[in-house]
């Protein structure tokens, strides 16, 4: 059975990320799917502006990322039980750092009514999630990234100098055995690993439709992390649970 639609058409747009140009041909060497299918991907994420259509392939637009509102309502119920399983992790009196995506988010929600927390965060969709609780919330300096909101560059370093985290989680664009932790922008792969650099513990949360892939950017090498959380098991999950990173399937 070949794979969903979904991952084909991301394995896509790693290619094209990774190379900046491809072609039908190529595309249906390297998935095992008819040039049709190839051409019908390629159509979609042109339509959503993730990469640009050209005759016989496709060329890479800035990151291919998915616009922000659109990720949040993707996979929304696996990202609801994986912030479960993360939110049972945090204990009161707990100094806990997130960095941005929509994953953490989620986590960032089931936390919200928890009261002596400290939240560290250079996102400013987390910040606002605890903005109506007693939770203490520290928001990093930076230059917004308007695309995910959040703060990013040199200007959050002499914050997190001074601080220390007992939990930190993480979101990602891709995770795998070799590749590490990744996402699409470096700046922001910067930001996120100065966060992790002052955690006792950092757990990556990610649906399943990240594990087994690598972005263009690494936050961290995978043996940085203690525990991934993500919604399904399969062969990304074996390889995860041989390098050594513990997996909890919510």
């Amino acid at each position: 059975m070949g794979i969903s639609a979904a991952r084909r058409q991301d394995a896509i747009l790693d290619i094209v990320q990774r190379d900046g140009f491809t072609n039908i041909p190529a595309l249906t060497r390297e998935l095992g799917v008819s040039q049709a299918t190839i051409r019908r991907d390629l159509a979609r994420l042109d339509r959503l502006g993730r990469l640009r259509r050209t005759y016989g392939g496709a060329l890479a637009t800035s990151v291919g990322e998915v616009p922000y509102r659109d990720k949040l309502s993707e996979a929304a119920d696996a990202k609801q039980r994986i912030a479960r399983a993360a939110a049972a992790l945090v204990t009161d009196g707990m100094a806990v750092g997130f960095t941005g995506g929509t994953t953490t988010l989620y986590v960032a929600r089931a936390l919200s009514r928890s009261s002596a927390l400290t939240v560290v965060t250079n996102a400013l969709t987390i910040a606002m999630e605890f903005s109506g609780s007693d939770t203490r919330v520290i928001v990093t300096g930076g230059e917004l990234r308007g695309t995910t909101f959040e703060l990013i560059g040199p200007l959050a370093e002499p914050v997190l100098q001074h601080i220390h985290l007992d939990l930190m989680f993480v979101g990602v664009d891709g995770i795998s055995a070799v590749g590490g932790l990744t996402t699409h922008h470096p700046i922001e792969a910067q930001a996120n690993r100065a966060l992790m650099e002052r955690a006792a513990k950092s757990v990556v949360v990610a649906d399943s439709r990240k594990l087994g892939r690598r972005t263009f950017a690494q936050i961290a090498p995978i043996d940085r992390i203690a525990m991934v959380i993500t919604d399904a098991d399969g062969p990304a999950v074996e390889e995860l649970n041989t390098a050594g990173v513990e997996v909890v399937v919510a």
